[in-house]
């Protein structure tokens, strides 16, 4: 789950709006100190904070928190000036995106944090969570052999970017693999059948390879 600490309404159901599709939670705070008093009650595994806030400012909210944890925080703030960021990384920021920002890059920063912090993802009715080693499809795991699970986890951590066989190969078998790139492709072949309905985001790029995409 992730904590947003932001007091305007508006940027608040935006942010809601763009996670609610992606199945991520979001639990929100007006103003740093309601956000701490949350962070001190519930398990987060993200914050994401404005600095301009009423009452303590997010600099100084990221002080108090780094006092007890290093969960990760990444400001979206309106300053984009050097020095401004300067003093967040200086005082515990792990990130830092400047508004007006980019709906697409904000989901990427935040799904690769929460991977980061052992979250699972979920796209329809396929939960994937690396940290765990586990897949679901509707709500039921499945066991894939080593490679194609190995196959599947490289291709959705590199959601929508193109992956050739050289690179799925020194990825999922290693650079001292000899064999037929073809390997590849019959692998790709097996883990669709598995997936069933969900092999959909394993698109095929003509010429290129594969890639994971929603």
């Amino acid at each position: 789950m992730v904590l947003l600490i932001e007091d305007t309404p508006a940027i608040r159901l935006l942010i809601k709006t763009i996670f609610k599709n992606e199945n991520i939670c979001i639990d929100e705070a007006e103003s740093a100190e309601k956000g701490i008093e949350k962070f001190k009650k519930n398990h987060y595994s993200l914050i994401l904070m404005d600095i301009m806030l009423p009452g303590i400012s997010g600099i100084e909210a990221t002080k108090i928190i780094r006092e007890s944890s290093q969960i990760p925080i990444i400001f979206l703030t309106a300053l984009s000036d050097e020095e401004s960021q300067i003093l967040a990384y200086e005082n515990g920021a792990d990130g830092y995106i400047t508004k007006p920002f980019s709906k697409e890059i904000l989901k990427s920063i935040v799904k690769r944090y929460l991977k980061k912090n052992g979250e699972s993802s979920t796209y329809e009715g396929l939960k994937i969570s690396k940290e765990k080693g586990s897949i679901f499809i509707d709500n039921v795991e499945i066991h894939l052999p080593t490679k194609e699970r190995e196959l599947l986890f490289f291709l959705e951590e590199n959601n929508g970017i193109v992956k050739n066989r050289d690179q799925i190969l020194n990825a999922v078998w290693g650079i001292d693999f000899f064999g037929n790139d073809r390997v590849v492709d019959k692998h790709i072949t097996k883990l669709r059948e598995r997936l069933g309905k969900y092999s959909k985001f394993i698109k095929t790029v003509k010429l290129l390879g594969y890639k994971f995409e929603v």
